[in-house]
């Protein structure tokens, strides 16, 4: 509840508020406070969900400027207040990081605890880099694509040293834009192989599935909860002010849902096709 109490002090400081119901008079004017300071639209919804959930008032009831993810400044800020860059990538001196990041793409925090015995392969052949604590603390298959399989592999020696220096994160790498640029190759690889290849929609289908049943389990039954049919098949088409980002720099507005679904699972480890096209996908 850091935000709430954020907006607490906010109107004592202000109004000289007393109680908690004086503070509730003054949400609009923290509103405009809060975009007075420059904040994104997005960081603006997150300082102001708790405190509509503590005064039990529906968030979309309170005036506040509109979220968009073509809006993001992630990877593409030009406000000075993100300061990683990719004006190094190039670099030799990052090589090693840079390459890995390149066909792997995990956040930075996981690639600092990677150990020499994290890459798998499965039942099926197929190989991954596996993440024991991912983010919200959850462990994490992060899918290779067959073209990577041996550049990979050969980051890891079996062991549990680990495989990066800590010195290789003394940087302001954009490893972040990397991420993104490997969501783009995987997607386009599952794209190409469900246009291409007879039968690997419905194996694609087969290994989210799979997948889904095993990690998302009802905390009451320990039965895998139901997965949203229509996130395997149809077009995600892209709408707004994202269609218009989209269109500026050349990129698809329509994609193929089980193709981002596998991307969003495989490769960014969640489930959510609309955070996998906006901020993946459309990442520029």
């Amino acid at each position: 509840m850091k935000n709430y109490r954020k907006f607490i002090e906010f109107c004592r400081s202000e109004y000289d508020c007393k109680t908690t119901e004086e503070c509730k008079n003054y949400i609009d004017d923290y509103v405009q406070f809060l975009v007075n300071k420059g904040l994104t639209a997005n960081t603006i919804h997150t300082y102001l969900s708790p405190v509509a959930l503590f005064f039990n008032i529906p968030l979309s009831d309170i005036e506040k400027p509109k979220r968009c993810s073509a809006h993001n400044v992630r990877s593409r800020s030009t406000n000075g207040k993100i300061q990683r860059s990719d004006n190094d990538t190039g670099n030799p001196k990052y090589a090693h990081l840079v390459e890995f990041q390149k066909r792997v793409g995990i956040r930075r925090r996981e690639l600092q605890n990677l150990r020499g015995s994290d890459f798998k392969e499965d039942e099926n052949g197929i190989f991954y880099v596996y993440v024991r604590k991912g983010k919200g603390g959850k462990s994490q298959w992060q899918l290779i694509l067959p073209e990577d399989v041996d550049f990979v592999k050969s980051y890891f020696d079996g062991t549990e040293n680990k495989v990066f220096a800590s010195e290789e994160f003394n940087n302001k790498l954009d490893l972040h834009k990397l991420r993104a640029e490997q969501a783009k190759r995987a997607y386009q690889y599952f794209l190409d192989k469900v246009n291409n290849e007879e039968g690997y929609r419905e194996e694609l289908e087969k290994m989210i599935r799979k997948h889904w049943n095993e990690r998302n389990l009802d905390k009451r039954t320990k039965n895998p909860k139901p997965i949203n049919k229509k996130d395997l098949s149809g077009t995600y088409k892209v709408r707004g002010e994202n269609k218009k980002l989209a269109l500026k720099h050349g990129l698809p507005v329509e994609y193929d849902r089980l193709c981002v679904l596998a991307t969003s699972n495989f490769c960014l480890s969640h489930w959510r096709l609309g955070v996998c096209v906006n901020n993946y996908l459309l990442n520029v």
